[in-house]
């Protein structure tokens, strides 16, 4: 452990010493414990699994396993290079946060986090999939955190590191793996209590939405990208087919081909299956106004979605590009309430 950490943990054991007199001082002494690191009450060394056991990349024919790891202490300086876990730990209040995958402030972050995470204070250390090992390495990390875009990095980060944790969970149930994540990292950094308050507001949004999405015969979710759409289904290995057996919508079809980014479906396709409810995620991150004008067009407006006013426009940086972050998925859920008012 550091001399600083040493020396502040020795003040604040004396101030809770001398300070058991009265009751005010009892509770501020209470308060101080809940605060205290999961290394002071003897939770480390801690053995860490990451949550999936292994990556495969199929185009390459090769598979990453993830070896447990074990933190002889609580980690104090941190790099995630996963946008959904770096909204997490923010949301649950951890601190020591020296690297990000901002990309010279062009990454598509959420901007709560753009605004406290890219800064000179903070190294950035690349993009989501084209990492700089020297700015890592520099930035000293005591523990990393990667998911699937930089899998093909990961024995290149053990050698900075061997404290590296995979942080995408591999449960078929996408709420429970969102779950699994948020209680990854209060076990790592002593943040149950604010991860059981987090846990229960996602359970709750997650309930309103199903309650909406019962009241829709079916939907169809697609992707917007350059002028294209993509369709997606409930199919086991269609990227967002949470937003039908985690949130609760009807699929409006369940023959589209199966692909991380979806299928290639024309807009004829859209009018073919005719959904109800039309969830537009805008993978280009771009103005709504100028999405409408591809989306919107002679052969969408036929749509029963169009007809009824049920095309939503989804957040494309929440979306797809800092998914299963505790305060993203909660927003996600709320954009969808808000527009199927």
């Amino acid at each position: 452990m550091k001399k600083w950490s040493i020396l502040a943990a020795t003040a604040a054991l004396t101030f809770m010493l001398g300070a058991c007199g009265t009751e005010e001082t009892e509770e501020k002494s209470s308060a101080k414990t809940e605060e205290t690191s999961a290394e002071s009450t003897g939770a480390f060394p801690m053995k860490v699994k990451s949550l999936s056991e292994g990556s495969e990349d199929e185009e390459a024919g090769t598979k990453t396993v993830f070896e447990e790891v074990t933190l002889e202490e609580q980690p104090e300086r941190i790099v995630t290079l996963d946008y959904g876990f770096l909204d997490t730990l923010d949301a649950l209040g951890v601190e020591g946060i020296v690297g990000v995958a901002s990309n010279g402030g062009k990454g598509n972050m959420p901007e709560h986090l753009k605004e406290k995470y890219v800064n000179d204070d903070i190294a950035d250390v690349g993009s989501l999939k084209e990492l700089n090992l020297e700015a890592i390495a520099a930035a000293e990390p005591d523990a990393i955190f990667i998911s699937g875009r930089q899998t093909s990095y990961y024995e290149e980060l053990k050698e900075i590191t061997p404290n590296v944790i995979f942080v995408g969970s591999d449960n078929t149930d996408y709420i429970a793996g969102i779950l699994e994540t948020v209680d990854l990292a209060a076990d790592i950094f002593g943040k149950e209590d604010k991860a059981k308050e987090l846990k229960e507001e996602l359970e709750a949004k997650v309930a309103e939405v199903k309650e909406k999405a019962a009241g829709y015969e079916n939907a169809l979710v697609a992707m917007y990208n350059n002028k294209s759409v993509s369709g997606f289904d409930d199919g086991k290995d269609s990227r967002f087919a949470y937003v039908y057996n985690d949130f609760g919508f009807k699929p409006a079809t369940t023959d589209i081909e199966t692909a991380s980014h979806g299928s290639d479906f024309s807009y004829e396709s859209v009018l073919n299956v005719d959904p109800e409810v039309l969830l537009i995620i805008d993978r280009t991150v771009n103005s709504e106004d100028a999405i409408k004008a591809d989306i919107e067009n002679d052969i969408i407006k036929k749509t029963r979605a169009y007809k009824e006013g049920k095309i939503v426009y989804l957040d494309g940086v929440n979306w797809y590009f800092s998914s299963n972050g505790i305060t993203t998925e909660v927003e996600k859920l709320q954009e969808i309430l808000d527009e199927l008012k």
